[in-house]
């Protein structure tokens, strides 16, 4: 064996053994977690300091991914992701490294994706195939000498998106303060403005010096043939040699007096600035060894920051001087920096903003930080901690490896951050001596090296530096010669080829993959005992380990209450554990229920019976350790049963809260929030869901901000107040408790007793809620990049087979991808269809709004003239089966157990859907072009994005507004 074990230890936290090992020839090392977690994980990652902003890292993390020397196709990633059965397939680039990580429970599976990645970072075909930089990261577009020039490229249209964000924009001003002329002054996925500089030979160059084994760290997780991943791992490392020069990612920061920063950022064009700019202070205050001052950082941002009443978020909201805050810890990577943010502020405000965060630091220190505060704090750490052993919904083996480069990449042990609980017994006991005062007057109060930053709101910015972009291209072309513009032309339709053209046959075949005989029909049941109950509807419980913790959800009937509640609803929800109750301040609720549960929410979910009805309930969700469960069930009763509605300022709060997070699922999620906007028209889920949490809600919370600031405030309190009455009656009750069967009595006995003075009264007709209005709809936004949906509903949703699902997989990962992502240069496209008649389609950071459309609308005739091959059929067989597979955490199973059980269904069921899945035939999909065909002449269109290239595309739209 080529690797030498050097090190072994203890895990504290996730009661399992850690292995460390080091190839001799290279000096890598490997990072083993050994337990028996049938989810089988691998990570390897690289060093990666970016030099500019040219995206060079980003770049290189999306190419490496387009073809190798073993395995030659265009995009064997794709090729993984259709027939494979992983629960994790993905590469991500950070600020200072880039990893590739991959999951599945099958080993086969597991060794096929290790291959396929290790050849794909040692060997990638982009060192000698400069159209895959062309592609994936930027080149010159035109397809015709009479065209407009444009620039094209993955990369760069995400980057174009994920930069449109305030936050995002705010966060590189701040680390460009903090940490000038070194790696962190970098935006390592690209900027638009940067990325067209990047040159293969700097990429070649890159990839040649930082993507050696010398350079790389690996991780694996689970219950895996560690000898034969080994031997995997040493077919590729065997073939270097140690690096003579080690990169080293720590730096030294000289010592630096307070920075002032003043810049802005865009909104949309005929968007009102006032009030929105961004007040900021951060501090650089620790580096990645100091692993004590990192969880001392997490706690204090809990106390101060954690909530509402946090001491110092509560007396900047409190203040008036901004609407919302966010910030706290920052892993940039080697250097940590803190911020407090206040959003929907003035710029003149600095001043008063500055006093009052250091007031309220300088009392904090001067008067003690209440103890309660500070065993809050730790209790909900410490629950995170515990929590996170059990949680299996994303791949534990990844997030783990993620965790433990936080020092591991730095040259530190990678063992500390899975001992956070020996770190907080140690800051529990030094709190006690003053530990957290002094510690905030060191890294706060007496900091010099801070920045302060103002960034204010700027209307139309980002249009007009894409108008100048644009016309600097067109003046670019208008001086080059004949020649050169037909090179251009000759470049851009031989890139177009290349996407057009299929691979080889000989060259799939050389991406391992699985056969029919490894899938198959078996599910995970997950065992749900229902109960009729003497106070309200029904008892739901689920016997599943959970390492002592107890989840406890009530679910509110809401069949009987119109759409317009809806919203009100969804806002009473926010409210919850945001007020006051009869027996608690704000404040003392926040903090009794930190110190005793592990989280208390509310919100809506809406389930569907098995005809695609809604099934709507208001839940109150809490989950706390068993041996707290009196306090549970007691703070769950108190929240549910006697907050008090009549603050118009705390309410002005939460609605200030809830727009700030709206408006970041813009920039994050706009895709979801477009296609649920289009599935509304034809959905009535789809409108319940709107109205919850869709732009319709968002319609209401500026509007319910109007009038809580208007003259008949008081008018909004008392309709939020009969709301809450209709609510709270028993005959809308049921509950799901996760947790023994042996503790359902004692469970059952306390809530009844917790419930007992509420009324109960029989509820009226269940309502048949409508669908949206049939329109086609644009929204306006401060992108360079647009989210394009289309939807529809299926004639007869009963027709639906497991061969829909098949079909969603080669749509997804087959035409759309090539169409919209590769030829179209979006970052990303879905499609969507299931039982209920749901169909819809999507974009993601999408150039284009008329070509997506296009694309979109021909689907049927890509669906008829389908001609797979029975290894392509395949792939797209075990891929779909693979969705159906991935690993869930308890509570997930539960709530997924009981979605199961309320729309009629049984798990016989799903081993039937799994059955049609593995014998699907070519044929079966292309029978769906009739179905397919008939939606999309009914379909209706939801873009969000950008100004100018919704108006150029206005034919499509019967209404185009303004979405801030």
């Amino acid at each position: 064996m080529t690797f030498s074990l050097i090190d072994q230890h203890y895990l504290i936290d996730l009661d399992c053994q850690g292995y460390l090992y080091e190839h001799q020839e290279t000096g890598a090392q490997v990072f083993y977690i050994k337990n028996d977690d049938p989810n089988k994980a691998f990570t390897i990652g690289f060093k990666t300091p970016p030099y500019s902003d040219n995206g060079i890292c980003h770049i290189i993390e999306h190419s490496v991914l387009n073809g190798s020397v073993k395995y030659p196709s265009k995009e064997p990633f794709v090729e993984l992701i259709k027939g494979s059965l992983n629960t994790f397939v993905n590469a991500m680039t950070f600020d200072d490294k880039t990893i590739y990580p991959v999951a599945s429970t099958n080993e086969a599976d597991f060794k096929n994706l290790i291959s396929v990645y290790l050849d794909a970072v040692f060997e990638p075909n982009f060192r000698t195939d400069p159209q895959v930089l062309a592609q994936e990261g930027w080149h010159y577009h035109l397809e015709s000498a009479e065209d407009n020039l444009i620039y094209k490229g993955v990369v760069f249209n995400e980057m174009k998106g994920a930069l449109a964000s305030a936050e995002v924009q705010l966060n590189r001003k701040i680390n460009q303060a903090l940490y000038p002329n070194t790696i962190y002054a970098f935006e390592s996925g690209g900027t638009p403005a940067a990325i067209p500089s990047l040159t293969q030979e700097e990429f070649v160059d890159f990839h040649k010096k930082y993507y050696h084994p010398s350079n790389s760290l690996t991780m694996l997780y689970g219950d895996l043939n560690l000898e034969q991943t080994l031997d995997l791992l040493g077919e590729y490392f065997d073939r270097y040699e140690k690096q003579s020069e080690k990169v080293d990612l720590r730096i030294k920061l000289a010592d630096q007096s307070v920075k002032e920063v003043v810049s802005d950022y865009s909104i949309a064009g005929k968007d009102d600035p006032q009030n929105k700019d961004y007040l900021s202070l951060a501090w650089h205050v620790s580096q990645a060894e100091d692993v004590i001052e990192l969880a001392t950082l997490e706690v204090l941002e809990q106390i101060l920051l954690g909530n509402q009443e946090a001491p110092l978020k509560k007396a900047l909201l409190d203040s008036g001087l901004v609407g919302d805050v966010i910030g706290g810890l920052d892993f940039s990577g080697y250097v940590q920096s803190f911020s407090v943010t206040g959003k929907y502020a003035k710029a003149e405000n600095m001043p008063a903003f500055k006093e009052l965060v250091y007031k309220v630091l300088s009392d904090l220190v001067i008067q003690k930080i209440d103890p309660e505060l500070i065993e809050a704090a730790l209790n909900r750490f410490d629950f995170f901690i515990k929590e996170r052993a059990i949680s299996e919904s994303n791949p534990r083996g990844v997030i783990y490896a993620i965790s433990s480069f936080q020092t591991w990449l730095y040259g530190q042990s990678p063992y500390s951050v899975f001992e956070s609980s020996l770190l907080l017994e140690e800051i529990r006991q030094k709190a006690k001596e003053g530990y957290l005062e002094a510690f905030i007057q060191e890294k706060f109060l007496n900091n010099s090296h801070r920045v302060e930053v103002i960034l204010n709101a700027n209307p139309g910015k980002s249009d007009r530096e894409e108008e100048e972009v644009f016309q600097k291209l067109q003046d670019y072309k208008a001086s080059l010669t004949k020649d050169q513009i037909q090179e251009l032309v000759a470049n851009t339709q031989s890139l177009i080829e290349r996407q057009a053209s299929p691979d080889k046959p000989e060259d799939l075949l050389k991406i391992p993959t699985l056969t029919k005989e490894d899938l198959s029909t078996s599910v995970q049941e997950t065992p749900l005992k229902r109960s009729s109950i003497a106070f309200g509807q029904s008892s739901y419980q689920v016997d599943l380990y959970t390492a002592g913790i107890d989840y406890l959800t009530y679910f509110w009937d809401l069949s009987d209450l119109d759409l317009d509640f809806y919203s009100d609803l969804s806002f009473l929800a926010s409210l919850l554990t945001q007020l006051s109750t009869k027996n608690y301040s704000t404040s003392e609720l926040r903090k009794q229920i930190d110190i005793y549960t592990g989280g208390i929410s509310a919100g809506l979910r809406v389930y569907q019976d098995e005809n695609g009805r809604p099934l709507p309930y208001f839940t109150l969700q809490a989950k706390g350790l068993k041996i707290y469960r009196q306090y549970l069930i007691d703070l769950m009763s108190e929240v549910m049963l006697t907050s008090v509605i009549e603050d118009k300022n705390q309410l002005l709060k939460v609605i200030n809260q809830s727009i700030s997070r709206f408006q970041m699922t813009i920039n994050y999620q706009a895709n979801a929030l477009a296609l649920n906007r289009a599935l509304s028209q034809f959905h009535p889920v789809k409108k319940l869901q709107e109205a919850i949490a869709g732009i319709d809600y968002y319609n209401y919370l500026k509007n319910l901000k109007t009038q809580l600031e208007g003259k008949d405030w008081r008018k909004v309190i008392e309709r939020l107040q009969d709301v809450y009455l209709q609510l709270l009656n028993k005959e809308r009750f049921s509950y799901l408790f996760l947790g023994p069967a042996s503790d359902q009595e004692d469970i059952e006995g306390q809530i009844e007793k917790s419930l007992q003075k509420i009324k109960s009264l029989e509820l009226a007709n269940t309502v048949n809620y409508p669908c949206g209005e049939s329109l086609n709809e644009a929204f306006v936004t401060a992108q360079d990049v647009n989210y394009v949906a289309l939807a529809s509903k299926t004639p007869d949703s009963n027709d639906f087979t497991g061969a829909d699902h098949v079909l969603a997989n080669e749509l997804n990962y087959g035409y759309l991808w090539n169409e919209v992502r590769v030829k179209g240069g979006a970052y990303g496209a879905g499609f969507q269809d299931n039982r209920f008649g749901q169909i819809g389609f999507y974009s993601y950071r999408d150039p284009n709004i008329e070509r997506t459309l296009a694309i979109y609308k021909a689907t049927p005739d890509y669906v008829a003239n389908l001609n797979l091959s029975q290894e392509a059929l395949l792939k797209d067989i075990i891929g779909t089966i693979s969705q159906l597979e991935a690993p869930k955490s308890p509570i997930d199973r539960a709530y997924s157990a009981l979605a199961l059980a309320l729309s009629g269904r049984d798990w016989e069921d799903l081993r039937q859907l799994k059955k049609e899945i593995i014998n699907c035939q070519l044929e079966d999909l292309k029978s769906l072009y009739n179905s397919l065909n008939t939606s999309l002449k009914e379909a209706r269109t939801v873009v969000i994005g950008n100004d100018p290239a919704i108006h150029a595309s206005k034919d499509h739209f019967d209404v185009i507004r303004n979405l801030y």
